[in-house]
């Protein structure tokens, strides 16, 4: 091994174990935070009896559709985010409007089943927030499927709500860190080999 190929390899390598140990650091140092997902029930009720084909639910379902995409919206829309955080008693802490549909994160897994989750800084605040969201979704809801005498066609209905501790992948972060450093050792080793 030469002189300059083990100077190279020592770069290399101290910039790796340096990226490492900053990645590996950095989970240390990022705020704590817990995830929150509640999970909705969207079931079509009082349906009208016939006798005629019923395309084995087919229109029921894209009915549940329909309202379950209805519900999604809630989730990009700043005033339904503003009244659950209303509801909940705690600050949304933000700096402007478009901030309240970056919290929350809604996904319909099929017509029937809605899954939102959201990030808060404490548990308390988490729990609040989660039924405050259920809450909501219930009641707009019930205001929003009633048929022309005043029954409701959809039920949604929200699970217990599940909060967990975020952890953050220390094995992700020393990774990306070595590779990093290792990239950086590389690029500073050529640099200075091209200025010789």
């Amino acid at each position: 091994m030469t002189l300059r190929t083990a100077e190279s390899v020592r770069w290399i390598v101290g910039l790796a174990l340096m990226g490492t140990l900053l990645g590996v650091g950095m989970t240390w140092v990022m705020p704590q935070v817990y995830d929150a997902s509640v999970s909705f029930d969207v079931q079509r009720i009082n349906k009208q009896s016939t006798q005629e084909y019923q395309f084995d639910g087919y229109y029921e379902i894209q009915a549940s559709d329909l309202f379950s995409q209805t519900v999604i919206s809630w989730f990009l829309t700043p005033s339904v985010l503003s009244e659950m955080y209303d509801r909940a008693g705690i600050d949304p802490q933000i700096q402007n409007i478009s901030e309240y549909a970056r919290r929350f994160s809604a996904k319909k897994y099929s017509p029937q089943n809605i899954v939102v989750t959201f990030q808060e800084k404490t548990e308390s605040r988490a729990q609040k927030l989660a039924g405050a969201v259920v809450e909501v979704v219930e009641g707009r809801s019930q205001e929003l499927n009633k048929t022309q005498d005043n029954r409701a066609l959809f039920l949604i209905q929200g699970a217990t709500p599940v909060i967990a501790e975020h952890e953050y992948p220390i094995s992700l972060y020393g990774s990306i860190g070595a590779v990093a450093g290792a990239l950086l050792g590389l690029a500073v080793f050529s640099y200075r080999r091209g200025m010789e």
